[in-house]
């Protein structure tokens, strides 16, 4: 293969060269820029933060649609309740509860269909938009987030009765 030395182009054609392979970098920088921010982006976060201190005390990525439970053992009658969250438009939304017994504080307002699921009570397609969770970490309720297969128990995180928020974070 024979190769045309350079001193056959004239200084225009170098130029144009020389602008081409410039302007051939920037693109594929700009590319590579937005590459990183679409796939590398942390975007959406699950977090719990002390309320006191505003130390972000755990966090996880989060995506659109995705759900999470928080579990606990009612204080009263100590059995358990078990409430399903979605992240929708970046927000908390409760969308169902499930009980055993009706104790103190748990009613159903009419929001959400009421099942009776043998021992348990169900309230589905609730779509209460929380935002923010605020939550007082119990001491006997031992309260758990179940997210994607692990267990996160709030009171090795937190001390009882500390106020906990639980929310999502845009973080991009």
């Amino acid at each position: 293969m024979y190769i045309i030395p350079t001193k056959y182009f004239g200084k225009k054609d170098r130029r144009k060269t020389r602008s081409f392979f410039l302007l051939s970098f920037c693109i594929l920088i700009l590319a590579g820029i937005y590459w990183a921010k679409i796939f590398l982006a942390p975007g959406l976060m699950l977090t719990i933060e002390n309320a006191n201190s505003g130390q972000l005390i755990w966090s996880s990525q989060v995506k659109e649609g995705e759900w999470f439970q928080i579990r606990y053992t009612h204080s009263v009658d100590h059995l358990p309740v078990i409430e399903t969250y979605q992240v929708r438009q970046g927000s908390l939304v409760l969308d169902k509860v499930s009980w055993i017994s009706f104790g103190a504080g748990l009613d159903y307002t009419g929001q959400g269909e009421l099942i009776l699921d043998g021992k348990w009570v169900r309230i589905i397609n609730m779509n209460r938009e929380i935002g923010t969770l605020p939550l007082r970490v119990g001491t006997i309720a031992d309260h758990t987030l179940q997210y994607r297969g692990s267990e996160i128990h709030l009171w090795d995180y937190a001390a009882g009765m500390d106020l906990v928020y639980i929310a999502v974070r845009n973080d991009s």
